[in-house]
């Protein structure tokens, strides 16, 4: 279960970098143009890497933007985003300060502010800063709900109500904060409070038959102190049940609206949660099937439930078998809910069974074969499964309703390439260059494909003209130089710029086996044997798979070093893990190095 956990974490991470598009604008107006266009380009390379995972090089990326401008809000907020996210509280919260200070109108600046203040258990703080954020959004219910949790996580309950009381002179009675408020109630036993504020409920919302449970909540942590003005009037069929602070009383109550409606899936889900708070899980697991097949329900609710014990199994005391018999139980009585059988692909897919995942994907798209996103998990799954076919065929589907989207284009001439079909992925490709005009990461991207695609088809040229383009949108794009470097080193041409273009990628990831051996082999190529030597031995030490394209080069250098026994071994190491090399057997039999 941690990786739904670690996945909610993630988006919400990545989230506030495209939230706000305006606030890089912020000082950017000091800059010249060239200045200008720097700090943008170290700003959306920092956020690539932010979005990669790479959160070294997108501090560096927002790093060299301070230098540019030593009072961006902006990317003081970034650094400290990561920070936060890797648990650096102490340097994000000086960062977040300053990006606040520099521009105080900014929420996503205070939100994150009041985030590390939080996690430093600087609470009071925290919540003076959500005090800001409403008093510029006073409509925002969510801040509100925040900044009263903060009082709630230290126990000051009454803080908290007041934090609800601005909201309802602001904006009226919601269900959500009346709620919320009848709970604290509870904790302050003020029963009175916590009986006029379900009053409050009940008058607005009269046919909502769920509040009924709410009223067995006030014997399950009450004295009995004025309730039968709860009752009187308003559920005189059940107002005899009333007591002193007794569960069982409570408990009669639910079980006597479950007499009258035994499908009442609120209720169920109510009961739910109450035996698992008291660890009477084999109640609890018996209540919560109830609600999931109650058909007075929707079962968007049953997935929002689901997805609540999942992503709170310490509180929820859930198991992994729990969660798949729920699942099985929508599964068998709604399985034709499109919304459903999303989620049953997640559960599969969370299990490793990946094709059966692959299954429910595909049956959604027979039924409904506009839901953009439910081709792009199909299509990441193919690739994720590396099953070429099933990447192409959905690709290309999935491009005749969604002709605009780049992914299907990119997945779709990736599988072809795969398939070494590369004149047939060129116009997948070019067309992906058209729709990113707007986005030069993505645009990079389809470029580097089509310089692969036009290397393999002898088009050295245009594939270098093709890496040149990618270079100009990103001069740092490792994977490019690496590949760039490497052709050009079989090519026996521009070796200064091949070495410079590698070491490059060197610098970036020192331990990366395959950048360790283009680099040798440029060296190799330029005569510089004993210096190739050194970092071929690196590229063995690191690449513990070892391919035979790295074994044969070591080979190769150790001969021109003088060692001819050291290159058979290779050689003959790199022929017993199936070589295609032209010459390599050559080499063997004549034992000495033979250029292709």
């Amino acid at each position: 279960m941690v990786r739904w956990i670690a996945f909610i974490l993630f988006f919400l991470f990545i989230l506030p970098a495209f939230a706000d598009k305006k606030k890089k604008t912020e000082n950017i107006q000091e800059l010249d143009e060239k200045t200008r266009l720097e700090f943008d380009y170290s700003f959306m390379e920092g956020v690539r890497s932010k979005i990669t995972g790479d959160y070294q090089a997108a501090i560096g990326w927002f790093d060299n933007c301070l230098k540019i401008l030593p009072s961006s809000s902006v990317a003081k907020y970034e650094i400290a985003g990561i920070l936060t996210a890797g648990e650096d509280y102490n340097g994000a919260l000086q960062l977040a300060r300053e990006a606040v200070a520099g521009n105080p109108d900014n929420m996503w600046y205070k939100i994150l502010l009041a985030n590390i203040l939080q996690k430093k258990a600087m609470i009071e703080e925290a919540c003076n800063v959500y005090a800001d954020i409403i008093a510029k959004y006073p409509n925002k219910e969510e801040f509100y709900l925040i900044e009263a949790e903060l009082y709630i996580s230290v126990e000051k309950w009454q803080k908290a109500i007041e934090v609800f009381d601005r909201f309802e002179q602001q904006n009226g009675i919601t269900e959500p904060v009346s709620i919320e408020k009848i709970k604290l109630y509870t904790k302050l036993d003020d029963v009175k409070k916590a009986s006029n504020e379900l009053l409050k409920l009940i008058r607005k919302f009269p046919d909502k038959s769920e509040y009924l449970s709410l009223l067995a909540e006030l014997y399950f942590y009450f004295p009995a102190i004025g309730i039968d003005n709860v009752s009187k009037g308003i559920f005189p069929a059940i107002g005899d049940y009333f007591n002193y602070n007794q569960d069982k009383k409570g408990l009669q109550i639910l079980d006597r609206i479950l007499k009258a409606e035994p499908d009442n899936g609120f209720v169920h889900f109510y009961l739910a949660d109450y035996y698992r708070s008291k660890k009477e899980l084999k109640e609890a697991d018996r209540h919560t099937k109830e609600a999931l097949v109650s058909d007075k329900i929707e079962n968007g609710y049953k997935i929002q439930y689901i997805l609540k014990l999942i992503l709170n199994p310490d509180t929820t005391l859930t198991s992994d078998s729990q969660l798949d018999n729920y699942m099985n139980l929508l599964m068998q009585k709604y399985s034709d809910d499109l919304s459903v059988r999303a989620l049953h692909s997640d559960f599969l897919k969370k299990d490793h069974k990946l094709a059966e995942a692959r299954n429910e994907l595909e049956y959604i798209l027979s039924k409904d074969k506009n839901n953009y996103l439910i081709w792009e998990e199909l299509l990441l799954m193919c690739n994720e499964m590396g099953d070429t076919t099933c990447m192409y065929r959905h690709g290309i589907e999935a491009i005749k309703y969604f002709p605009e989207q780049p992914l299907p284009y990119a997945l779709s001439g990736i599988a072809l390439m795969m398939q070494k079909q590369f004149a047939e992925a060129l116009p997948l490709f070019e067309k992906g260059v058209e729709l990113t005009d707007d986005k030069p990461e993505l645009r990079s991207q389809f470029y580097s494909y089509l310089a692969d695609c036009y290397y393999n088809l002898d088009s050295v040229e245009r594939a270098f003209k093709m890496f040149d383009e990618v270079l100009k949108i990103n001069p740092n794009d490792i994977l490019v130089l690496n590949n760039y470097a490497y052709y050009l080193s079989v090519e026996r041409r521009d070796l200064d710029k091949a070495e410079e273009m590698s070491y490059k990628t060197v610098k970036a990831e020192p331990n990366n086996a395959t950048y360790l051996d283009t680099y040798a082999w440029i060296l190799f190529e330029k005569g510089n044997y004993a210096e190739a030597r050194i970092y071929i031995d690196n590229a063995m030490k690191s690449d513990e798979e070892k391919s035979d394209v790295v074994v044969e080069h070591c080979g190769d250098i150790y001969f021109m070093t003088g060692d001819v026994e050291g290159a058979l071994k290779y050689w003959k190491k790199a022929l017993e893990m199936g070589s295609e090399s032209k010459t390599l057997k050559e080499k063997i039999e004549k034992k000495k190095y033979i250029a292709e």
